[in-house]
C-alpha cells in the first residue's frame, strides 16, 4: 500500500513594521522599502505578511492585536537617538512597553533597539567610543549562540550597521547576545522582546547612500572620515551581510512557533 504524507501548510504571520525613517535616500527610498526588500529577497512572503505604520506620524499598531497569535512588531532604524525630544517617540516607547507586557514578539532594530530597551527599563547614552559605521564584525554571546534568532549566524560574521549611540545599560534581567569592541551590546533578549544594533535589511548599496548623504558630517564635523579619498576607500569595504540578514526570517520563524528549541 502506498502511503502518502500530506504537507503541512505553512500559516501565515502578520509582521507589523514600524517605521520611524524621518528621513528617504537619495533614490527615494526608506526603512521600510528596504525591509519590504529584504523580505522578498528572503521569500518571506510566502511565510509572512506586511503591514507599514509611519510611527513618525504617531500610527502605531493597537497592543491587544500584536499580542495575538500569529502577530508580530518590527521597529525600524531613525536618524536622531531615542532620547532626542521629538513627539513621535515617547508614544512609540509606551507602545513597546505595553506590547512587550502583553507577551508579544518584538524585534526593534537600531534605533528600535534602542528604543525598545528604553520601555523596558534600560539606558542608551551617545557610545563614548565614538560613531560605528560600515561593515564591521559582531560576536555572539553564550546565550546569542543558543538563540533561536542568531540560526546560521556565527560568532564574527560581518554586519551593516550605522549608529552614534548605544544600549548603555541593559534592561533589567535581559540577556546580552552578541557584542564587539565598539559596542558591548550589539543584540539583548527579554522574554519575547529582542534588541539588534545591526541593519538586517541594510545592503552595501543603501549604506554607501547614506555615507555619501551625510559625508560633509562626518568628515567636517565628526571627523569619522579624514576626506573624499577616504569616503571613496571607506564605501569600498562595504560588504553584503547574508546571515545578518538572516536574523529576520529567524525572527518570523520563532514568532510563528516554527523554530526549534524556543517558544517564548
Amino acid at each position: 500500500m502506498e502511503r502518502y504524507r500530506r504537507r503541512r501548510a505553512i500559516v501565515k504571520i502578520l509582521v507589523h513594521l514600524v517605521d520611524v525613517t524621518d528621513f528617504t535616500l537619495p533614490d527615494g527610498t526608506a526603512s521600510s522599502d528596504w525591509f519590504e526588500d529584504a523580505f522578498a529577497a528572503l521569500e518571506l512572503y510566502e511565510k509572512a505578511d506586511l503591514r507599514i505604520y509611519d510611527g513618525t506620524a504617531g500610527l502605531l499598531p493597537a497592543p491587544g492585536e500584536v499580542s495575538r497569535p500569529g502577530n508580530a512588531v518590527v521597529v525600524t532604524g531613525s536618524a536622531g537617538p531615542v532620547y532626542e525630544k521629538k513627539p513621535w517617540i515617547g508614544p512609540l516607547v509606551d507602545f513597546l512597553a505595553d506590547a512587550h507586557r502583553a507577551g508579544s514578539w518584538i524585534l526593534g532594530v537600531c534605533f528600535g533597539h534602542h528604543a525598545l530597551a528604553a520601555a523596558l527599563g534600560g539606558e542608551v547614552t551617545e557610545n563614548p567610543r565614538g560613531r560605528e559605521m560600515g561593515t564591521v564584525r559582531i560576536y555572539l554571546t553564550e546565550a546569542g549562540r543558543a538563540s533561536p534568532l542568531f540560526r546560521g549566524f556565527r560568532s564574527g560574521d560581518p554586519v551593516n550597521l550605522v549608529h552614534r549611540t548605544h544600549v548603555s545599560k541593559l534592561p533589567e534581567g535581559a540577556e546580552r547576545l552578541a557584542y564587539n569592541q565598539m559596542t558591548p551590546t550589539q543584540a539583548f533578549r527579554s522574554g519575547r522582546s529582542f534588541g539588534y544594533q545591526p541593519h538586517p535589511e541594510m545592503t552595501p548599496a543603501i549604506l554607501e547612500q547614506l555615507v555619501r548623504m551625510y559625508g560633509n558630517v562626518l568628515i567636517r564635523r565628526e571627523h569619522f572620515l579624514d576626506d573624499a579619498e577616504h569616503l571613496e576607500n571607506f564605501v569600498g569595504t562595504f560588504g553584503e551581510t547574508p546571515s545578518s540578514m538572516r536574523i529576520l526570517e529567524n525572527f518570523v520563524d520563532m514568532a510563528a512557533g516554527r523554530a526549534e528549541g524556543d517558544r517564548g
